[in-house]
C-alpha cells in the first residue's frame, strides 16, 4: 500500500467525518483531470518569456539546488549575485540574503498532488513576500500541473509567475542539441529531467556566460534504499519524495543516470561551442 493509501485509509478511520470530507475535497481540487483545463497556448501568452532573452548578457549566475551538500556551504557571499533558485530553496535560512532573482519549479505530476502544491505555493508566498523573484514554472498536461491549479485559483498567489511549456517538448541528444529551439523558453525547450535542466536553460537563455551549479548532489544511485533526506531541508518542511523514489527499480536507476549524465555532457558541450561555461561548485555528490 502506497503512502498516500496509507493517509486515506487513517483519514477514512481516524478523523471526523466532516473533516475528511474536507481534506478529499481539497486533495481532487481544483480539477481530477488535465482534460478540463483551457489550453495553456490559449490561456498564456508564452512570447512574453522573450523579454527575458539576453537580459543578463555576459554576466555569471549561481543555479541553487537542494542537495544536503548546501547544509556544508556557507552562502552568504551569494548576496548580490544573480541568482536562480530551485523547487523547495525557498525554505534555505539565508533566503533573506541571497534574495533570488528567479526561482523555478519543474512540471508536477504525480504522486504529487494539489495538497503538495498548496504546500510549495503556500512557501513561495511567504518567504517571497518583500523578495518577488519571477517564478518560471515548467508545464506538462500532467494530472495534478502547478499550471491546472493556479488556473482554478489565480487569486491564490501574488507572484510574477511565469510558465514554461514542455507539452510537446522531445529528450536531448546529439541530433537536437544544436538548434536554436531546443533551447527557447518561448517555445518547447527540450524536455527536463529534473528542474535543473530548466534552470541551465533560463539561465542560456538570458544570455549568462557563466553558470555556477549548487546542491546539485545527483547521489541518489550511491544508496538506492534512502528514499527520505535527499535535501538540506527537513523532509515534513517540503514534499516528500519517498512514494515517487520507492517505485524506482534499480534497472530504472541505471537508465535515468545514463540519460542524465549524457544530457548533462550534452549541455556543457554544446554551451561551450557558444562561449558559456558551467561550472559544478556542488561540495560532494556524483555529478562530475
Amino acid at each position: 500500500m502506497s503512502v498516500n493509501q496509507l493517509a486515506r485509509t487513517a483519514a477514512k478511520w481516524m478523523l471526523p467525518a466532516g473533516f475528511a470530507g474536507i481534506l478529499r475535497k481539497i486533495r481532487s481540487s481544483p480539477i481530477t483531470t488535465t482534460s478540463n483545463a483551457p489550453p495553456i497556448s490559449r490561456m498564456l501568452s508564452l512570447n512574453s518569456n522573450t523579454r527575458f532573452n539576453a537580459i543578463h548578457s555576459g554576466r555569471r549566475c549561481f543555479i541553487l539546488a537542494t542537495g544536503p551538500s548546501i547544509k556544508e556551504q556557507n552562502l552568504v557571499g551569494l548576496e548580490g549575485e544573480l541568482c536562480i533558485a530551485v523547487s523547495h530553496f525557498f525554505l534555505h535560512p539565508a533566503i533573506n540574503v541571497i534574495r533570488p532573482n528567479y526561482h523555478v519549479v519543474a512540471p508536477y505530476h504525480s504522486p504529487f498532488d494539489y495538497v503538495a502544491a498548496h504546500k510549495l505555493f503556500d512557501g513561495l508566498q511567504q518567504a517571497y513576500a518583500d523578495i518577488r523573484p519571477v517564478c518560471f514554472l515548467g508545464y506538462r498536461p500532467y494530472e495534478f500541473s502547478t499550471y491546472d491549479f493556479l488556473t482554478c485559483h489565480p487569486k491564490l498567489v501574488d507572484l510574477d509567475v511565469r510558465h514554461i511549456d514542455y507539452s510537446a517538448s522531445c529528450e536531448l541528444d546529439e541530433t537536437n542539441v544544436g538548434l536554436s529551439t531546443t533551447w527557447d523558453i518561448c517555445g518547447s525547450p527540450f524536455a527536463p529531467r529534473t528542474v535543473v535542466y530548466i534552470a541551465i536553460q533560463l539561465a542560456a537563455y538570458m544570455g549568462c556566460t557563466s553558470i555556477y551549479l549548487l546542491g546539485c548532489d545527483h547521489d541518489y544511485l550511491s544508496d538506492i534504499k534512502r528514499v527520505t533526506n535527499h535535501h538540506f531541508y527537513r523532509e515534513e518542511d517540503g514534499v516528500s519524495d519517498a512514494e515517487h523514489l520507492g517505485s524506482f527499480t534499480l534497472e530504472q536507476w541505471f537508465e535515468e543516470y545514463h540519460l542524465r549524465w549524457k544530457q548533462y555532457r550534452l549541455m556543457r558541450e554544446h554551451l561551450q561551442a557558444r562561449g558559456v561555461c558551467i561550472y559544478n561548485a556542488t561540495q560532494g555528490g556524483m555529478l562530475d
